[in-house]
């Protein structure tokens, strides 16, 4: 008796263990943790505001960007349930948990509450115990956090549907979580934040819009995203090409800026610019090539663009912390350039 009981134990948990995977797994996958390293914008200011060398402020950035990739696979989640219909439609996303059938819409709709309501109350207890000496007495995270949930369920139910506005609203979250992140770390948010962060995630989402046009036939990138019907091919360059150039030209002019010459002790920020410019070469040359258009998956192959991500951001480093040094200092004058 005892042997059987034993069995018909084994075997249900056996069950409930399938019974687990089987939506648990499409869950996780449906939360593509592979994009969380576009959170990687929350962990920038830390770089930027130069307390990298700061053990809390390092935890203090992390905590934040782990905030957001709970808000962002909850926003995932509820925008697969949205678009399972179109999805269908098309030849890759048509494999996504939702749309093909693996997770239910309840069942993904429920997690992905959950998770914006995790992501949010990390938020809040961050920004504990409030500042009166901070940015909105800080409750800076909390407003961002919260704008940037707001943001992205405008996008899912109705921003995404409209041409050229569908693109300001990715790159605008992109800026919102630079600014989050700012926030976690309590550094007042620079403009050139705003701008060097808008303008290159501006440059991004087209690409990922040109690559979804290229790569289907009229009819697929109609009926995957309505706004892939009004953008032509050439409307699609000339926007890249502008927004591009507008993302050098404002990097450069942070690099040069008297605020950022005054902090870093010298104008040696500058030497980052070519590994800028060639960084979005490259991107653009890839995604304009790649069967792949989706810009995380391009990255993610990419060895060659790892390089020069993790090149940047050790040179950029280097500079900010030995810039300043008065063996090196006075290489580039500033003084030419203000006087």
């Amino acid at each position: 008796m005892a042997g059987g009981e034993m069995v018909d134990s084994t075997a249900a948990n056996r069950t409930a263990d399938s019974s687990q995977g089987r939506w648990l797994r499409p869950i996780v996958e449906a939360m593509r943790p592979g994009h969380w390293i576009k959170n990687g914008f929350v962990v920038a200011p830390v770089l930027f505001s130069m307390r990298f060398v700061e053990p809390l402020a390092c935890v203090q950035a992390l905590v934040g960007g782990g905030a957001f990739c709970l808000l962002s696979s909850g926003v995932y989640l509820l925008n697969d349930v949205c678009d399972r219909q179109a999805d269908r439609a098309h030849p890759v996303k048509r494999r996504r948990p939702v749309a093909s059938g693996r997770l239910s819409p309840s069942v993904a709709a429920a997690a992905g509450i959950l998770l914006l309501i995790a992501g949010i109350t990390v938020a809040v207890v961050m920004s504990l115990p409030l500042r009166s000496d901070q940015p909105l007495y800080g409750s800076a995270l909390i407003l961002w956090a919260g704008c940037y949930l707001v943001l992205n369920l405008l996008y899912s139910f109705w921003l995404k549907a409209h041409m050229i506005i569908d693109v300001i609203v990715v790159a605008l979250g992109f800026v919102l979580r630079a600014m989050a992140g700012a926030a976690a770390i309590s550094v007042p948010v620079s403009p050139w934040l705003v701008v060097c962060t808008f303008t290159l995630c501006l440059f991004i989402a087209l690409t990922k819009r040109r690559g979804e046009i290229a790569a289907l036939s009229p009819e697929s990138a109609a009926a995957a995203r309505a706004t892939n019907r009004a953008y032509e091919p050439g409307d699609i360059e000339h926007m890249l090409t502008v927004s591009a150039a507008l993302a050098i030209l404002t990097y450069a002019l942070y690099c040069l800026a008297p605020g950022t010459v005054s902090r870093v002790g010298s104008a040696h920020l500058v030497w980052t610019v070519p590994i800028v410019v060639y960084g979005m070469f490259r991107y653009n040359r890839i995604t304009r090539n790649a069967s792949d258009y989706d810009p995380v998956s391009v990255m993610l192959r990419d060895k060659i663009m790892w390089i020069v991500l993790v090149g940047y951001v050790v040179w950029t480093g280097l500079i900010l912390t030995y810039g300043g040094h008065p063996s090196v200092g006075g290489i580039v004058d500033v003084n030419i350039l203000v006087g």
